[in-house]
Order: C-alpha cells, then sequence, then structure tokens
C-alpha cells in the first residue's frame, strides 16, 4: 500500500481541532505512521494537554476570527515548519429549526466550517503543489451527502466542503499532491453535545474512525467513509436520508 509517498521524510503534520475527539485521534495515528506533528485548537487549556500527550507542537486560534486561519498558517511557518500534511477537522455544528439558530453561531459555523477551511486549504496546496508533493485531508461528513433538516448550516457547510474538496483533488494531482474527503457518520465525541444536539446510538468511536481514516488517506482514497453501514447508506435516495434526518433529528 502507497504510504504518503514517503512524506514523513519531509516535514510536518497539522491538524486542526486537535484538543479532543475525532482530531486527536487523527492526530494520534499520523504520529503512529510518523510525521512530526503540530496541533490546534481552540481552547488552549485542553490543547496544551493533548499535545502533551503526543508529543507535539501546538498552536491555539479562534478559527472563527476574520483572518485567523491564515495568521494560524503563517505562524507556523515563521517558526520554521514545513508541512506535508495538512488535516482540516476543526468544525462546529448547530441544531434546531434554521430560523432559530442565531446568527452569530451561523456566522461562526460558517466562518470555520467553510471560510478557514478553505483558506488553509489555499495556502497549504499553494505550497505543496509548488514543492510537487504534500497531503490534504478535509473532514466532512456523511451529511454533505444530502439535505439536514434540523442541521440545515452544518449540512450544507459539509455538502460545500466535499465538493470543493473533490474539485481542488483534480486540480492538484498533476502537482504530485493527494487531496481526500474525510465523511464519517455520527461519532462517539462531545461534538453533538457543543451543538446542542444528543449524540445518536452506536456512534462510532473516534480511534475506529482515524485508523480508518489514515489508512485510506495514506493510499490516496478519494471520498473516505468510514463504517460499512454509512458506506451502504449512500445507496439510498437522497430525498429518502434526508427524510431520515428530520425524523431522527426533529426536537421534541
Amino acid at each position: 500500500m502507497r504510504n504518503f509517498n514517503g512524506l514523513e521524510a519531509r516535514g510536518a503534520a497539522l491538524v486542526t481541532g486537535a484538543s479532543r475527539g475525532l482530531g486527536f485521534a487523527l492526530a494520534g495515528k499520523l504520529k503512529e505512521r510518523g510525521f512530526e506533528l503540530i496541533l490546534h485548537g481552540r481552547d488552549a487549556e485542553a490543547l496544551s494537554a493533548a499535545a502533551e500527550k503526543l508529543g507535539a507542537a501546538y498552536y491555539a486560534a479562534d478559527l472563527s476570527a476574520e483572518g485567523a486561519a491564515k495568521a494560524l498558517y503563517e505562524r507556523i511557518k515563521a517558526d520554521g515548519f514545513t508541512l506535508s500534511v495538512l488535516v482540516n477537522n476543526a468544525g462546529l455544528g448547530a441544531s434546531g429549526e434554521a430560523w432559530t439558530v442565531s446568527e452569530e453561531r451561523d456566522g461562526e459555523l460558517i466562518a470555520v466550517n467553510v471560510c478557514a477551511a478553505t483558506e488553509l486549504s489555499k495556502l497549504f496546496l499553494s505550497d505543496a503543489c509548488g514543492r510537487g508533493y504534500g497531503a490534504l485531508l478535509n473532514v466532512c461528513s456523511v451529511g454533505a451527502f444530502q439535505p439536514g433538516p434540523y442541521t440545515a448550516s452544518y449540512y450544507a457547510s459539509k455538502a460545500y466542503l466535499h465538493s470543493y474538496t473533490l474539485a481542488v483533488r483534480e486540480e492538484a494531482k498533476k502537482y504530485g499532491v493527494t487531496v481526500c474527503s474525510l465523511c464519517p457518520g455520527p461519532l462517539d465525541t462531545e461534538f453533538f453535545g457543543r451543538a446542542g444536539a444528543k449524540k445518536p446510538r452506536g456512534a462510532m468511536s473516534a480511534e475506529k474512525a482515524a485508523g480508518y481514516a489514515v489508512k485510506k488517506f495514506s493510499a490516496g482514497g478519494k471520498t473516505i467513509v468510514p463504517g460499512f453501514l454509512n458506506r451502504l447508506a449512500r445507496v439510498v435516495p437522497a430525498p429518502v436520508r434526508a427524510a431520515f434526518v428530520a425524523s431522527v433529528k426533529r426536537p421534541g
């Protein structure tokens, strides 16, 4: 199996949103592959603890702030790191009828899930394509494959990121750069609580999802969907999937 084309010997891996959950698990799997790690998170205390566990460098930043993504990337470069891998994992969620979600919350969600992920992707790809090597993993969701009633903004943001990722994958491959979209289903993490939603029964562990994801990412996978049932569900028509999402997430 192809293993990042030997990138372990060429720089570091940056994982955003890596204080806990899937981001932390992905960082751990990349460490097992021999990468020097750089972790990003918004909660400085949690981030410091995560970095200590993994022996990683770390940078705290709120990616919902204007200009934060570019500033983060430039700080890392100024400190002498060369990034061979970028994992855009940082993301925010929001639950409820679309008009009841505050404008502030939707603005933060779009700033992180769409704007920051796009900006970091562009900065990384500019460098990686210029060098002729690199690997980008954008963490989307199975929610990218259909509308998400009662999580409208979140699903829409992931649909954007998934489409964007597949497009730039085609653009970057001639430069020797791999671009992949990771679309996990529900995970057993704190994400649902922070988004104001209940964690679904049967949620996959972050560790299991990360193991599958990094294996497929290493091999240059296109759209990575951990879990057989999640992959099988993609054959169900999108309107049916959207109706199911509504039945599960409808308040009360």
